[in-house]
């Protein structure tokens, strides 16, 4: 079913990709080398890995992993080879995976099996062409960071001061080397890390109350990270942005109409802005931010129901946002795109 709203300079068309049981959460999206969206995510009826993926004209939906519990953190990249990949959490096990597409099947692999880990991934493939995944250890309450070398998965604990590593974002930077926004639970800080080649460099963003969760990391064109992320004392979406100058991040409350930036998702238009997909809690609606060099715009995208957990943003080859997230209303998976009318599966 399609429905519209509006808001911004184009309408947006709303479209539910699957709704066959409890399905949705955990969605990450990403557009292919075909300049189609597809979408990773979790069905909790039959707690699989699932794969969602437009031709132009509908979804075609995969069933990715179904052994046990499998699927409710996800996280989908494509890599260079135009293939989709996903990591997730095998929750059964407590493992860390990684599926690969190799154009016809899925090949499954268990990349962290030490205790229970996998939980908050986050993947990204390098400059290599190598993925790379940063995660939460459940066990040790560490962050960690995997990354394969074209044979084998090498794992590194990057911050094991108290609890940290919940809410991971991966990002590679202009540089080609890795970089993470997390929270620190212990200390409630906006926390980053960046690795310089040979150690990993470990930064407090923002330690203003309890702040940090809900991290999206993303690269701008002027080469500096920037991160989107909830601030639990004030009920606020909040976005952090290093100016590389004289070495310090900024720090901006972007919505506080209510309970708002919970499941923050960040990217770069190719206008070379910040643009942020999440939820506002207090009215159970999907919400999208976008910044015009000058002040932030804030559109409500769906409001049907209680919609905008579990949100992921992207930009098509058409200049265009698209997200993917989860209607709890009907729990169903849902996805919204700017200007576009894409018929249902």
């Amino acid at each position: 079913m399609l429905h519209y709203a509006t808001g911004g300079s184009l309408p947006w068309s709303l479209t539910t990709v699957d709704s066959a049981g409890s399905v949705g959460a955990s969605t990450s999206l990403a557009f292919g080398p075909d300049g189609q969206p597809a979408i990773s995510y979790y069905d909790n009826s039959n707690l699989d890995l699932k794969f969602a993926r437009f031709n132009g004209n509908s979804w075609s939906l995969t069933t990715v992993d179904s052994v046990d519990w499998v699927g409710y953190a996800t996280s989908l990249a494509f890599g260079p080879d135009g293939q989709p990949a996903i990591a997730y959490l095998d929750d059964s096990n407590g493992d860390l995976k990684f599926a690969r597409f190799n154009g016809s099947t899925w090949s499954l692999t268990t990349v962290d099996s030490a205790d229970y880990v996998g939980y908050a991934v986050s993947l990204a493939f390098g400059p290599d062409g190598q993925p790379a995944i940063s995660y939460y250890d459940d066990s040790n309450l560490d962050l960690k960071f995997a990354r394969f070398n074209g044979t084998s998965w090498s794992l590194t604990t990057v911050d094991s001061a108290g609890d940290v590593g919940t809410s991971t974002s991966l990002a590679f930077g202009p540089d080609g080397q890795p970089a993470i926004s997390y929270r620190d639970f212990s200390n409630s800080d906006l926390k980053f890390a960046r690795y310089n080649g040979s150690t990993w460099i470990l930064t407090t963003v923002d330690n203003e109350g309890n702040v940090g969760s809900d991290t999206s990391l993303a690269f701008g064109p002027d080469g500096q990270p920037a991160i989107s992320y909830y601030d639990d004392s004030n009920l606020d979406l909040k976005f952090a942005r290093f100016n590389g100058t004289s070495n310090s991040w900024s720090l901006t409350t972007v919505d506080s109409a209510g309970s708002v930036g919970r499941n923050t998702s960040l990217t770069f238009g190719s206008d070379g802005q910040p643009a942020i997909s999440y939820r506002d809690f207090s009215n159970d609606d999907l919400k999208f931010a976008r910044f015009n060099g000058n002040s932030w715009s804030l559109t409500t995208v769906d409001s049907a129901g209680s919609v905008g957990r579990h949100t992921s943003l992207a930009f098509g080859p058409d200049g265009q946002p698209a997200i993917s997230y989860f209607d709890d209303s009907n729990g169903d998976l849902k996805f919204a795109r700017m200007g576009i009318c894409t018929p249902g599966p």
